[in-house]
């Protein structure tokens, strides 16, 4: 696991328009779910909102701070991750995944994601980048946006 895709988590039917303008961050899942992790505009305000709507008195469900200067969770970088080229292959690729309903609450502010519509049960989803070789220190991670593992 080499970082966590981060954003609001939208389902195919939910409407994105406006936070989709001019937005490169929007990452989408196989059976259409998107994933909008831009931290600038529209879309962090979405996501801030989101998370506040879902706090459990002290307990957050997500964490919000990778739309700070000082994110606490290193982890959540995935989407600057750049696209491979003919010239620099991929050393990463996205792995999918839906959160149990089982996942303790009280780990839930470790996770940079967040369901747009919370009155709708369902888990929720997030996309890791897993290594496909060794990577060494300081070197750029390249993925293929066209490929995902199941």
């Amino acid at each position: 696991l080499v970082c966590l895709a981060t954003g609001t988590v939208y389902r195919k039917y939910e409407p994105i328009f406006f936070q989709s303008l001019g937005n490169p961050f929007i990452f989408r899942c196989i059976d259409g779910v998107l994933i909008d992790g831009n931290d600038k505009g529209l879309s962090r305000a979405v996501y801030r909102s989101c998370s506040r709507r879902d706090q459990l008195g002290p307990l957050r469900t997500s964490d919000a701070s990778w739309l700070t200067a000082a994110p606490q969770n290193p982890l959540a970088v995935g989407q600057y991750v750049n696209n491979c080229s003919r010239e620099k292959a991929a050393n990463v690729c996205y792995q999918e995944f839906d959160v149990p309903g089982s996942f303790p609450v009280e780990l839930k502010q470790y996770l940079p994601n967040i369901v747009y519509s919370h009155d709708i049960q369902s888990h929720l989803r997030c996309v890791v980048l897993v290594t496909l070789r060794d990577i060494k220190q300081g070197e750029e991670l390249f993925s293929n946006y066209f490929t995902i593992v199941n």
